[in-house]
């Protein structure tokens, strides 16, 4: 099972540090293709820098991903993201209270639960997608009407999608024995694969050295 990012033109022998190996991903790209170009390449995410994207990129207010944002609120925390059947797989808690705002509070219910809720990974510009959410599971019984209370008070029930920003992990960086730096000024994700183990993305970058 892989457990970190692999570039496919990368030294496979290289230290197992997944976010050191992709911040180098200029170099790897810059010795497999011309700098200044669009180039198609291949990046495998394995399931710890998926778990550090999702958190960065969607759990990313406090630790926390509203779904309702208010006096009456419904948040997740303490995400833990796996790969199920070809869908992101996130099991975290929900903490809420959902009803009628009055002023400064909120007069409804108060309900807390684990919950799974699940994706499909589609490309979008330099993003990964987290498209077509849904709640698979409510650990606690009493709490399963917080769906029902949810899609009441904001019309729906989940956000449609969420964005996986994939550009920040394409740091600038110097090629070794040179002053020449190497950033990436565009990427544009092709094609997107949830497998069993990893999830595969094509895309096409574009590279410019200084």
């Amino acid at each position: 099972m892989r457990s970190e990012s692999e570039w496919r033109c990368e030294d496979r022998a290289a230290p197992q540090r997944p976010f050191r190996r992709a911040a180098l991903f200029v170099i790897y790209l810059g010795l497999c293709g011309p700098i200044g170009r669009v180039m198609a390449s291949e990046l495998v995410i394995g399931p710890q820098v998926l778990q550090t994207l999702v958190v960065e990129s969607v759990f990313k207010d406090q630790g926390r991903w509203y779904l309702l944002k208010g006096k009456c609120y419904a948040y997740l925390e303490d995400p833990h993201v796996s790969l199920v059947a070809a869908r992101v797989i996130i099991d975290a808690h929900l903490s809420s209270r959902l009803g009628v705002t009055v002023g400064d509070s909120c007069v409804g219910t108060e309900l807390k639960s684990d919950v799974r809720v699940s994706g499909k990974l589609v490309g979008s510009g330099s993003h990964i997608e987290i498209d077509d959410i849904r709640i698979d599971d409510v650990r606690d019984e009493s709490t399963r009407q917080v769906i029902e209370l949810l899609q009441s008070a904001t019309g729906g029930s989940l956000p449609k999608s969420a964005k996986v920003d994939l550009l920040p992990l394409l740091k600038p960086t110097t090629v070794p024995g040179t002053d020449v730096k190497v950033s990436a000024t565009n990427l544009t994700i092709a094609n997107v694969t949830t497998l069993p183990d990893a999830v595969d993305v094509e895309f096409d970058i574009k590279l410019t050295a200084r």
